[in-house]
């Protein structure tokens, strides 16, 4: 029985659920803390819009921060995304297996059911592109409104849904009778304009890697599992599984609804080509700002194998993708295993008085100390030589006084936590 339990613990996307907070997730709990406008303040100061940090400090004084409550919203969002996927799946082909098909991969979906999990806001990017597409699709322009500006105030990577939907208005020739829509959209975001500007203007070197020749072959693949390189010898599987994408998307868009699908080849295509593009100049690709892609990359898959004419050939696609799907979820999951910060902390706090400290010994661990630690206020950041800490890893919500350049002396003595989970005991003697 306890092999069992350990297997769905450990090697199932249950980990997601339960394992300790990593340091993205606890950034977010410490943005949002304080008050309002000290949360916007801070979202200012980052690269995201203050719409998830809001919600998340609203919902901690109601259901507590403890580590399952705060992943509780993005599963809620990813719960909402499949209805939706259903729903939209079901106004395209009402009287196929269309809509069934589409849930069950997206439900079953490597990335989009990590994130579901993740203390972040790319459940909720995922859920407001989708509802704004599904929206968009019927006409319905104060939801579609309504959810495309929330996906704006969310994550800055929806404008590439915008622009996806302007294209296909464009393409289609009813770009001119309604631009208007696109102007109230701009009405709405012109608070935020500026905050944009001046965060692209600000910023400096960043930790996103340089694209090169592997990422533009696995980049489909890349979105639809959210593989990244661990374990390294995989890369050929994204390949493939990019080639497989881009030939049913072919074949979807000559199948029975071409016009309609169209959209869904700009929402999948459109944001990728011109990531690439800019990533050439500037590194922007991160799969998870593209999350919104694999909810496409899913109707242009089950639309291109319903496409199909054998009826056998059908089902053996349908069962390998489901395949797919639930075999690559079990394979990949210890591989999203975080450092365990939450048992290092338990453990400190067993030999740690009430005057000692708990310090990081880089930003990069800071978060999860400070957030595991029962006495925040006791925890700091190594920082000797006073030297600024990059902005790409959170410096907005880590205080000066929260800096550290010395032990403390002795007795009094300091846990010093490092990336890997280990950490030592350090003072200063006086002489």
């Amino acid at each position: 029985m306890s092999g069992l339990l350990d297997f769905f613990l450990n090697r199932t996307p249950i980990l997601y659920l339960t394992q300790s907070l990593w340091r993205d997730e606890a950034f977010s709990v410490a943005m949002s803390r304080g008050t309002v406008l000290e949360i916007i303040s801070r979202a200012i100061n980052d690269f995201n819009p203050p719409l998830y940090y809001l919600t998340l400090h609203f919902w901690m004084k109601v259901f507590g921060s403890s580590e399952i409550s705060l992943r509780i919203p993005s599963f809620i969002f990813f719960s909402i995304l499949i209805y939706v996927v259903y729903k939209f799946a079901k106004k395209l082909f009402p009287t196929s297996n269309f809509p069934l098909l589409t849930s069950i991969l997206a439900a079953t979906n490597p990335i989009l059911l990590y994130f579901a999990f993740e203390v972040r806001m790319y459940s909720w990017l995922a859920l407001f592109s989708t509802l704004s597409m599904y929206y968009f699709y019927q006409k319905k322009w104060q939801l579609w409104l309504l959810f495309t500006a929330l996906g704006l105030y969310t994550q800055p990577y929806m404008a590439f849904i915008v622009l996806a939907q302007a294209s296909y208005l464009f393409l289609t020739r009813q770009l001119r009778k309604n631009y208007r829509r696109f102007f109230y959209l701009f009405l709405l975001y012109l608070p935020w304009l500026p905050v944009i500007v001046s965060q692209f203007s600000r910023s400096g070197p960043m930790w996103i890697w340089p694209i090169n020749w592997t990422t533009v072959q696995t980049i489909l693949g890349n979105l639809y599992t959210g593989y990244e390189g661990t374990p390294g010898n995989f890369w050929w599987l994204a390949t493939i599984l990019s080639a497989v994408i881009v030939i049913l998307s072919v074949l979807t868009i000559s199948g029975k609804k071409p016009k309609t699908m169209l959209l869904f080849l700009l929402w999948v295509f459109l944001p990728v080509v011109l990531t690439l593009i800019v990533s050439y100049f500037k590194p922007i690709y991160v799969n998870r700002y593209l999350i919104f892609v694999s909810v496409a990359e899913i109707f242009l898959i089950t639309g291109g194998i319903l496409s199909l004419k054998n009826y056998f050939l059908r089902i053996i696609l349908t069962f390998l993708f489901l395949l797919f799907n639930f075999s690559f979820n079990l394979w990949f999951a210890p591989y999203h295993k975080k450092v365990d910060i939450r048992q290092t902390i338990a453990e400190i706090n067993l030999l740690a008085a009430p005057s000692d400290l708990i310090i990081a010994k880089t930003p990069l661990v800071f978060f999860e100390t400070e957030y595991y630690s029962p006495n925040p206020s006791q925890v700091f950041l190594y920082n000797p030589q006073n030297i600024p800490v990059p902005h790409y890893v959170g410096d907005v919500a880590i205080p000066k006084g929260k800096m550290i350049r010395a032990f403390p002396n002795y007795p009094k003595r300091a846990f010093l936590v490092f990336e890997d989970g280990h950490y030592e005991v350090v003072y200063n003697f006086i002489k």
